[in-house]
């Protein structure tokens, strides 16, 4: 049909005629609300509906718990030392007779030395994604500058917790490497790290971690950082369903629970608050990371005679990937491992060598399930490289339950306690333009100096109740399909 030349005048148009003329001005959209295609496709020329705000499905500012919270100090050098006053004197009689002179005490001084250590992420936009119009996000160069710097925090924030430059030497040392290697062989050592053995926390050892703290002349309000799941089955001991009680609202509906903010413990007062970035790792990764180490060539495991084993009996799975500075491999598996009660795993691997050192394992994580599925399996822990050697030994003994979560009891003073010493503020710095992408570096120089980890108590392998959450932490997660288009295509 032509439709630039119909008949002069009205009524001329046949019946065929003002179906064509019907059909050609549908508008394409797919379903049966809009006749299922027995109207022509206008989709060409109809204006896209999107809405000009962008929806962020991934952490915010807000989620940062310990980065936000800790207290931060200017570094003056890369190399940053501190003093530590231990005690006034030792323990003595303080009398004397008439006209005596008492006896000398001297303070117990400590210096104490961290290294600043450098952190960063690339990030770029080609030039006509700058110049284009974008929907939501808005000047692209400033968007990416925002997600740029929101990495880079997620990274930091998690390591506050677990960095370790043992494992990575160009990380920082978190806070628990820094508690580990204070306490390590110390009489008190599992009064600051507490092993739960996967049972939730309780009443009863956060009474004991506040104690504790204050006894080494902590302060009297403390910050427990845990993750949303253990902080729901705390509430679910501590409530239990008939000890809940009625919320009212006046002149509304009737509210039921007892959300749980916070413990009262007879040292001190506890504020729970939650972070998403101590949830533990989970299955290893499926592909290896870009520039990543050489997966492991081989994963043989054998069970061995040790009464001090913490290894439950079992049948178990075992995947080791190896780590550098810039990522993570895939894993290599070992068989099914029969293990009895009073028995370790010895777990053999060829270490990862290479001759680009940014290329060679720097560390080993190793993850354990009860199937062959490699997607199965949870994260257990990291071994670093032994350093010397064609094969290194990696011993499963029961210490490191997988599954279980980390909690962190801090005295928050950053004065006498811990803070994080930034050399630089957090900065951008472009890069020079070698081809149509704009390119360029934000940058955060620092360390956390723990002055004093008597006043940190952690607990580890704590159990979770019920269901929880699986969610991705960094990989996308949202899951649906982007239609990047004007007329989506539905499968």
């Amino acid at each position: 049909m032509d439709l630039t030349n119909l008949p002069d005048g009205f009524g001329q148009m046949t019946q065929q005629d003002l179906e064509a003329l019907v059909k050609a001005m549908g508008t394409g959209t797919p379903g049966e609300a809009y006749g299922n295609g027995i109207y022509g496709d206008m989709s060409a020329i109809r204006p896209q509906s999107l809405e000009t705000t962008l929806r962020i499905v991934t952490a915010k500012e807000e989620h940062l718990s310990l980065w936000r919270n800790i207290p931060k100090k200017g570094a003056a050098s890369t190399v940053e030392e501190f003093n530590v006053l231990d005690s006034y004197g030792n323990d003595g009689d303080p009398f004397i007779v008439e006209g005596g002179r008492p006896v000398e005490r001297n303070s117990n001084y400590i210096r104490q030395a961290g290294l600043v250590k450098f952190m960063g992420v690339t990030r770029g936009t080609t030039l006509p994604a700058q110049i284009v119009n974008t929907v939501g996000v808005g000047d692209a160069v400033a968007a990416e500058t925002r997600n740029g710097t929101m990495w880079l925090l997620q990274q930091v924030n998690k390591n506050l917790y677990f960095g370790d430059s043992s494992k990575n030497p160009l990380a920082i040392d978190g806070v628990l490497a820094q508690v580990k290697k204070f306490v390590s062989g110390k009489p008190y050592a599992t009064q600051h790290i507490i092993d739960m053995r996967g049972n939730p926390l309780s009443e009863e050892i956060l009474e004991d971690a506040a104690t504790i703290i204050s006894d080494n002349y902590g302060g009297a309000l403390l910050q427990l950082y845990l993750t949303n799941q253990v902080h729901k089955d705390f509430s679910k001991l501590f409530i239990g369903p008939t000890g809940r009680q009625r919320i009212v609202d006046i002149g509304s509906n009737v509210r039921m629970g007892q959300p749980v903010r916070g413990y009262a413990a007879n040292a001190a007062n506890i504020d729970f608050i939650a972070d998403r970035f101590l949830k533990p790792d989970g299955a290893p990764k499926q592909v290896s990371q870009k520039d990543s180490p050489a997966t492991p060539a081989t994963a043989a495991a054998v069970a061995k005679a040790d009464s001090a084993s913490k290894l439950e009996a079992g049948t178990y799975f075992y995947f080791v990937s190896s780590k550098g500075t810039s990522g993570e491999s895939s894993p290599v598996g070992t068989g099914a491992v029969a293990v009895a009660a009073g028995q370790t795993v010895e777990i053999t691997i060829p270490r990862v060598l290479n001759g680009d050192p940014n290329l060679q394992a720097k560390s080993y994580k190793v993850y354990r399930g009860y199937y062959s599925d490699p997607q199965l399996a949870e994260f257990m822990t990291e071994f670093t490289d032994a350093g010397a050697g064609a094969n290194q030994v990696l011993v499963d003994n029961g210490e490191d339950i997988p599954g279980t979560e980390y909690c962190f009891l801090i005295d928050n003073d950053g004065d006498d306690v811990l803070a994080f010493k930034k050399l630089a503020d957090l900065m951008r710095v472009p890069l020079g333009l070698v081809d149509t992408t704009s390119k360029f570096m934000i940058l955060l120089f620092g360390m956390l100096q723990v002055y004093n980890p008597r006043r940190i108590v952690i607990f580890k392998n704590v159990g979770k109740l019920g269901q929880n959450s699986n969610r991705e932490l960094y990989a996308p997660s949202y899951g649906a399909e982007s239609y990047g288009t004007i007329k989506p295509v539905h499968a």
